[in-house]
C-alpha cells in the first residue's frame, strides 16, 4: 500500500530508493554501501518517508517521526531531512512536503514539530522561517563508536 498524502506528496516505495541515495547524498549525507533498501523497508509506525511526485520522478524527500517524550504530555514531530532537488527549490516542493509532515503529526496529536538544520544552511533556516519555525534552542551531538 502506497498511501497518497494529498496533492503530489505520497509514502517513498522501494522503486524510489535510487533517487532518495542521491538526494539525500546531495544534502551532505553520502549513502555509500548502505542499504538504503532494507531501511526503507524496516516497519516503523512512527516514522514517515514522504516524497514529492508529479509523475515526472521524485523531487524532494521528507524524514518524518513521531515521539512521546516521556516528560511531555504530547507526542512530537521530528523532522531529520528535507531535501529537494535543486533545480526546483523555490517552486513550492519543500513547502508542500511540510505541510504535509505538519498534517500527520496534527492527525496522531502531535503538540509541535521540530527540525534541525546545519549551519552553513541559511537559505534553508530562510524556508524554514517563513513556514513558520522559529529558532528555540541550541542542539549538542555526540557521535558514537565509527558510524
Amino acid at each position: 500500500m502506497n498511501p497518497k498524502y494529498g496533492g503530489a506528496v505520497r509514502a517513498a516505495c522501494l522503486d524510489d530508493v535510487e533517487r532518495l541515495r542521491l538526494l539525500f547524498t546531495a544534502l551532505g549525507y553520502p549513502q555509500g554501501e548502505r542499504d538504503l533498501s532494507a531501511a526503507l523497508t524496516a516497519h516503523s509506525p512512527d516514522r514517515f518517508v514522504l516524497v514529492h511526485d508529479r509523475g515526472e520522478g521524485i523531487e524532494g524527500v521528507l524524514v518524518l517521526h513521531l515521539c512521546s517524550p516521556l516528560h511531555v504530555g504530547t507526542a512530537r514531530g521530528l523532522i531529520s531531512a528535507l531535501v529537494v532537488d535543486e533545480s526546483l527549490r523555490g517552486a513550492g516542493v519543500g513547502g508542500t512536503l511540510l505541510a504535509a509532515a505538519e498534517a500527520i503529526c496534527l492527525e496522531r496529536g502531535a503538540s509541535q514539530v521540530e527540525l534541525s538544520s546545519s549551519m552553513h544552511r541559511l537559505d534553508a533556516h530562510r524556508f524554514y522561517e517563513r513556514a513558520g519555525y522559529e529558532e528555540r534552542r541550541k542542539r549538542l551531538v555526540k557521535r558514537l563508536g565509527s558510524t
